[in-house]
């Protein structure tokens, strides 16, 4: 983890940090038939690093490292995550994993174009991670349930 890194936690809160570490591990357990220790070690450690390959979503803000210029023709300073592909296979048909991106600042709304997720990993971190759209629910919407006498 780089240390201008921010913390899932930080972005997420205790619980949404949590359930996503949680969720990571029951995947690793069906997907990659892992031990729950094995799952438990790799989710912890891939999410503690904010690896975009468990986080990256469209959404999320991420910021070019320090280390890195920004380059007009592919590497803003900060990029908007528009789509997240994930390689199925090993069939080069079936393409590389990779984050659809579009220049946050200057034009959020159309892609620059698709970076490998081990480049984006390496040049980009992440900035920040919207919360979840939360439906209110209104009094037509509840049902109540008896209470015995």
């Amino acid at each position: 983890m780089n240390p201008n890194d921010k913390r899932i936690d930080h972005l997420l809160g205790a619980f949404g940090a949590g359930a996503l570490v949680n969720a990571w591990i029951d995947a690793l357990i069906t997907d990659d038939h892992l031990d729950r220790a094995a799952a438990t070690r790799v989710a912890c450690d891939r999410i503690a690093d904010l690896s975009p390959w468990l986080i990256a979503a469209p959404g999320q803000t991420w910021r070019l490292r320090d280390e890195f210029e920004p380059n007009a023709d592919f590497s803003p300073r900060l990029v908007l995550v528009l789509g997240v592909r994930h390689a199925h296979g090993t069939h080069p048909r079936d393409g590389t994993a990779a984050i659809l991106i579009a220049d946050a600042e200057d034009d959020p709304r159309h892609a620059v174009g698709w970076m490998d997720v081990d480049d984006f990993a390496v040049c980009y971190s992440l900035e920040e991670w919207p919360a979840p759209e939360v439906r209110r629910v209104d009094d037509s919407d509840a049902t109540t349930t008896p209470t015995p006498n």
